[in-house]
């Protein structure tokens, strides 16, 4: 009845849960497809295994050609009614896909989705949909789903998530949509299939549960130096795809200016590999009231952290006095020097910027710091510089 397609790339270590999590779910009438996309690290080997222990287990291995067109390979194996997938560093709670299972058919929708449990080191964060659970028909879709699908609100806070993983799939509302998924797309892919997928269906459910595990264990991103001509290539590729797929549906629901902030939302951080002579921008620093050459700490090291870490250190705009996050041990393991926040009180600094795209996280840190530190010294990047005329034509959005 279900198909589960898992893209498998060079992710041996966290591999096996991922695929005993799959194999031990209380629904029991799966296929589950393992693409190996070309993986160097042993994860072949590491499926074979598993393979030779459950019948339902279908192994491919192909050379590598990404996740877009991993999961197309799936598909095109697939032989479930309903679809579900999950990444290969990822894993699933017991019964998530008997609860969207059973979800989806008592109450007859085209997709049901759950929330997801963000796991970084030993810790377990629940994220639920930014919409109410429920049952959404065709009427509450475009009156309360819709206007806040993908931006609920602020900048950047999610309506429905994108992933692909934390949602089932009538396999008929699915398909045409993720093979028309461009195959150059490395950032946004799940989105270029989820939201138009939504806009198509007729009805959905919300489960109000936490079901799948997001490992956000990622590589630092502060050493790499992307392709500035490839990378500006893939989100024009992006951008322009989905929104001729979104021109086909407004008279359904117009998704265009939601779009482009989600875009807006993955460029400002990855802004040194899209845009030319970062150091000359200064937009790219959204915090107007602290002073050059202040003396600052970047709270928030995640992938807009260490954009505006490199965006700093480049332009010598600030000094950096201190790097701060919660996840500071996960991320020393990855070679930066990344203090706890309660280290924060030993240094001497002019100003704290909280590095966060988030809103609601943005705001929660903004409060906890102001009432400690004092309110003149701590700042949020300013929304309206963010979404300005100036920073959406460089990103190529008007």
């Amino acid at each position: 009845m279900i198909s589960v397609i898992v893209p498998i790339f060079n992710n041996a270590e966290y591999l096996p849960r991922c695929i005993e999590s799959i194999c031990g779910q209380t629904y029991r009438d799966l296929e589950i497809l393992l693409i190996d996309d070309g993986s160097t690290d042993g994860c072949y080997e590491i499926c074979n295994e598993y393979k030779k222990n459950d019948s339902r287990i279908v192994v491919i291995h192909r050379q590598n050609g990404g996740a877009v067109s991993a999961r197309k390979t799936g598909m095109a194996y697939a032989k479930g009614e309903y679809i579900a997938f999950a990444d290969g560093d990822d894993w699933m709670e017991p019964d998530m896909l008997e609860c969207l299972f059973s979800a989806l058919i008592r109450e007859k929708t085209d997709i049901a989705m759950c929330g997801r449990f963000e796991d970084t080191g030993g810790s377990h964060k629940e994220v639920y949909q930014g919409i109410p659970a429920g049952r959404y028909d065709k009427k509450a879709l475009i009156e309360e789903v819709y206007p806040n699908m993908i931006v609920n609100g602020a900048f950047f806070e999610w309506g429905l998530f994108p992933g692909l993983w934390d949602k089932l799939f009538r396999r008929e509302c699915l398909e045409k949509f993720l093979l028309a998924v461009d195959e150059r797309i490395t950032m946004g892919d799940d989105a270029a299939c989820t939201y138009p997928c939504m806009l198509n269906a007729d009805s959905v459910y919300i489960l109000d549960k936490c079901l799948y595990h997001y490992r956000q264990s990622r590589a630092s991103t502060v050493k790499q130096k992307p392709d500035v001509r490839m990378e500006r290539q893939r989100y024009r590729i992006l951008y322009r795809t989905v929104s001729e797929l979104f021109k086909k549906y407004r008279t359904v629901y117009d998704l265009t200016e939601q779009w482009k902030e989600y875009m807006l939302f993955l460029m400002v951080p990855r802004a040194d590999a899209l845009l030319e002579g970062v150091e000359g921008l200064d937009y790219l620093f959204p915090f107007p009231k602290v002073k050059k050459g202040s003396r600052i700490i970047i709270y928030g090291m995640g992938t807009y952290g260490q954009r505006l870490y490199k965006y700093i250190e480049q332009t010598g705009i600030c000094t950096i006095t201190a790097l701060a996050d919660r996840n500071y041990a996960e991320l020393k393991k990855q070679g930066l020097s990344v203090e706890a926040p309660d280290k924060i009180a030993g240094y001497k600094f002019d100003a704290i910027v909280i590095a966060s795209s988030f809103a609601k996280a943005r705001s929660a840190i903004y409060r906890e710091l102001a009432e400690k530190y004092g309110y003149e010294r701590v700042h949020a990047m300013d929304e309206k510089l963010v979404k300005s005329k100036t920073v959406m034509e460089a990103f190529g959005l008007i």
